[in-house]
């Protein structure tokens, strides 16, 4: 067999470009992205995400140094923002190291942001060591002429940044007109309308809720309050907003597979005006040629044009509920802040607490007992909202009392402490036994050979490349061999790690190293409970009854780990 030149092994690789084969290889573990904004869909039917993932799976089928391992899409989103569910998927498993290379059609689908798509082409890409390729504008930032592309590329994307904001405000302008026009523009019609399915920008009435809709404006205006109606509504079995839409295929979301009536969902039907016919739109604005993502807008900013379509109650009957709401709202700034003299009390397990049944955090509920008193006396309590305000059949009746609350917390983290301590005692004694002595003894003869063999296995693969690049080995023996020493060495390395961790087990003062220990150590002598120590041991406590609560930790499984490593060697906790 002819003899290779060394020499010619290294111009190879210095020469190839975008679609050749390094002499030796690097498998790229990579990614392909793909995404589309909902108006490049409307604009151009063949514009898919399958379309795009098909043409970079094609792509990189006959590149074998390219592995594809991962796809990430968005659809339906805009590419002046970064901020894509799939985009950030992607990121994150690139600074994970689980991707090294990324490939997108064109360097649009990156994104349309000058600032951020320059960020990540000329830093943070480079920085995490990844290969990037925009298939049909020709560019990968490994290939030798990609300096060249310096001016290029920056000039690509701001060309995308100035279309996608131009795009932005001529859409932008579109909707305003429609919306001045009195025609709806939103994805979904409210509840009791559909769109025509001959103008989808007009509403017309959806006679099976009609009813629901005067009913609900019926009740309000002779002074049913909000608990009251939407505990009717839910003890019929009345679907809610959010489960109507679920039924009719409108949205697949399983939160919304089981909703029930809710007092926010209730008050935005009552507060809109579409139920007499009018329009009000521009509520909420996003302006992304000039930078806004979403504002609120206030009332006299917003769009409204009156008699767009078919009202569902009179205009008496939405005044009178309106005016029923402002007398509430006059009443309720009266009394504000009328009892704020009263004591308070900081709230240590906020966001913690959960009810066990509906999954819902629990409230902190300031109550007040002796109306005569002055002041009136005050108690603290976790309440489910779900039970105090809907009265759900299926729930328990929860409300537990805050100090009852916080002294069952304490009490749990004193004694989780004193388990894991308790363990590493006797972990202390077992190791002193001279049955441990030779255990640590036979892993520390393991961890001898084991290091020899990796010494070897790394010997091996060294010499490989000498004779693959003297023409010993031909390159697709010289790949096979090097995958094995390289698999051997993996594997060998797991082995190490493991062996090392059992032979530290065994060494007398062995102390659990992590997290746990760390707080253990630091907390164990504590004296009042606060917000901090919660906080660094607890992840959540669910509440079942008024008197059962269970309490889930953080690093539980350094408890178990060092209770197993016991009771495996015959010790008791």
């Amino acid at each position: 067999m002819a003899r290779k030149s060394r020499k010619a092994a290294v111009l190879l690789t210095e020469n190839s470009q975008m679609d050749s084969t390094p002499s030796e290889y690097k498998i790229y573990q990579t990614a392909l992205y793909a995404r589309i904004s909902a108006e490049e869909h409307k604009r151009s039917e063949g514009t898919t995400i399958d379309n795009q993932l098909s043409l970079l799976r094609d792509y990189a089928s006959d590149k074998p140094y390219l592995m594809v391992t991962r796809e990430y899409a968005d659809n339906g989103v805009s590419g002046v923002t970064f901020d894509r569910q799939g985009f950030n998927q992607m990121i994150l498993d690139m600074r994970a190291g689980k991707i090294d290379c990324i490939i997108v059609k064109d360097l649009s689908r990156l994104g349309r942001n000058y600032l951020e798509a320059g960020e990540y082409l000329e830093k943070i890409f480079p920085f995490f060591g990844v290969r990037f390729i925009a298939v049909t504008d020709g560019y990968d930032n490994i290939a030798p002429d990609a300096a060249n592309e310096g001016l290029i590329v920056p000039l690509k994307n701001l060309i995308n940044d100035i279309y996608a904001k131009d795009l932005s405000k001529k859409v932008s302008s579109a909707f305003k007109i429609k919306q001045k026009q009195g025609k709806f523009v939103g994805c979904i019609a409210p509840y009791g309308y559909l769109k025509s399915p001959d103008d989808h920008n007009k509403l017309i009435v959806d006679e099976e809720v009609r009813d629901i809709v005067e009913r609900i404006f019926e009740l309000r205006a002779k002074g049913t309050g909000y608990s009251g109606i939407i505990r009717q509504l839910n003890a019929e079995g009345i679907p809610s907003p959010s489960r109507y839409k679920y039924i009719k295929g409108l949205t697949s979301s399983d939160r919304s597979k089981n909703g029930l009536w809710k007092i926010d969902a209730l008050k935005s039907i009552l507060c809109n005006p579409v139920y007499v016919g009018d329009m009000e739109q521009g509520i909420n604005r996003a302006e992304l040629y000039k930078g806004i993502k979403s504002r609120y807008v206030p009332v006299d900013e917003r769009i409204y044009v009156k008699d767009t379509h078919e009202a569902l109650i009179s205009r008496e009957l939405f005044e009178a509920v309106k005016k029923g709401r402002e007398e509430n709202s006059e009443r309720f700034h009266k009394n504000y802040g009328k009892y704020d003299s009263l004591s308070t009390e900081e709230n240590l397990l906020k966001g913690l607490v959960e009810c066990g049944d509906c999954k819902k955090n629990m409230i902190l509920w300031r109550d007040r007992s002796g109306a005569n008193l002055n002041p009136p006396r005050v108690y603290y309590k976790y309440i489910c909202n779900t039970c105090q305000i809907l009265q759900e059949k299926s729930h328990s009746r929860k409300r537990i009392g805050k100090k009852d609350m916080e002294m069952a917390v304490e009490h749990s983290i004193r004694l989780h402490m004193k388990l894991f301590l308790d363990a590493q005692s006797v972990l202390e004694k077992l190791n002193q036994t001279e049955e441990a002595k030779q255990k640590n003894e036979g892993y520390k003869k393991e961890i001898t050979e084991i290091k020899r063999r990796l010494e070897r296995a790394g010997s091996m693969k060294n010499s490989l490349y000498r004779d693959y690049a003297d023409g010993i080995l031909s390159e697709r023996d010289y790949l096979y061999a090097k995958e094995k020493y390289c698999r051997e060495a993996e594997n060998l390395d797991q082995k190490l790690m493991e062996r090392l961790e059992l032979q530290k087990q065994y060494e007398a003062g062995y102390e659990k190293n992590g997290r746990l220990a760390t707080l253990v150590e630091e907390y164990k002598n504590f004296g009042e409970l606060t917000e901090e120590i919660i906080r660094a041991f607890i992840r959540r406590i669910h509440v079942f009854t008024s008197d059962r609560i269970e309490i889930e930790y953080l690093f539980e499984n350094e408890l178990k780990d060092i209770e197993d490593m016991v009771h495996e060697r015959g010790g008791v906790v």
